[in-house]
């Protein structure tokens, strides 16, 4: 399990953040004792769930979820922490020190991320798997941009890789609004895409990329690959992360 406390900054304000990245072995006693982790409402919800799978995935993001959230409200009975999904599946987040904190979580292939953030400087994370075999359907459904064209042409990272950051950006500029990819996924393509220097602290091989929003220039993201991963951050343009979260 990794906790990671951020910086975010806005001209002279400046605000904290919790990021945590947990992995399947961290979810054993969780998974023999659910009620130790999860409020009732969502011990009900679990309860409700037919796959193993499922209740496994959900187990994991709670884990990470409530782990930033804890370390954010400074609350050490995880139970007190209520997450329920909103209209478009948003975590609303639920305590008594609650008021103006949200909370952003993704699960891919054994691993969860998530971030607990101020709710008024809206953040979104994402995280996915690389897959080769996906990459021709993944291109299908993205409708991508004359920039993002461009980038994939460019061979600058691989085609699945490059697959996923798209993807990712998508996914956590949705995650950022409230509403999901409940749109056109072209409408949510990048632009000025750019290489990055990895994050301090980022495990060897990690390359970033960062760029902007086309149709949402108020917005920016930052990605991270590694390891058949891919990490990524969407945040307002006028945010600083003085040290960015990596896996």
């Amino acid at each position: 399990m990794k906790v990671q406390e951020l910086i975010l900054r806005r001209g002279h304000d400046e605000r904290r953040a919790v990021f945590c990245a947990v992995n399947d072995s961290a979810l054993q006693p969780f998974a023999a004792a659910p009620e130790t982790l999860l409020s009732s409402a969502e011990t009900a919800r679990l309860d409700a769930m037919q796959f193993a799978q499922k209740r496994r995935g959900f187990l994991l993001g709670r884990l990470a979820a409530k782990t930033a959230l804890g370390a954010m409200l400074a609350e050490t009975d995880w139970r007190n922490i209520d997450i329920r999904p909103g209209v478009f599946g948003q975590p609303l987040v639920g305590h008594p020190r609650a008021l103006g904190v949200d909370v952003t979580v993704s699960h891919s292939h054994g691993t969860a991320v998530a971030l607990a953030y101020p709710a008024d400087w809206p953040l979104g994370i994402d995280l996915e798997t690389v897959a080769d075999d996906a990459a021709a359907a993944v291109l299908a459904e993205l409708d991508p941009s004359p920039d993002e064209t461009a980038w994939l042409a460019s061979g600058a990272l691989g085609t699945s890789a490059a697959c996923g950051v798209l993807w990712a950006a998508r996914e956590a500029l949705g995650k950022a609004m409230k509403t999901g990819v409940n749109c056109p996924l072209g409408i949510l393509s990048l632009c000025a895409i750019q290489a990055a220097d990895p994050p301090s602290g980022a495990s060897t091989g990690t390359v970033a990329w960062c760029g902007a929003y086309t149709n949402f220039p108020q917005s920016r993201w930052h990605a991270q690959v590694c390891g058949g991963r891919v990490l990524l951050l969407a945040v307002p343009g006028e945010i600083e992360i003085a040290l960015w979260p990596h896996l």
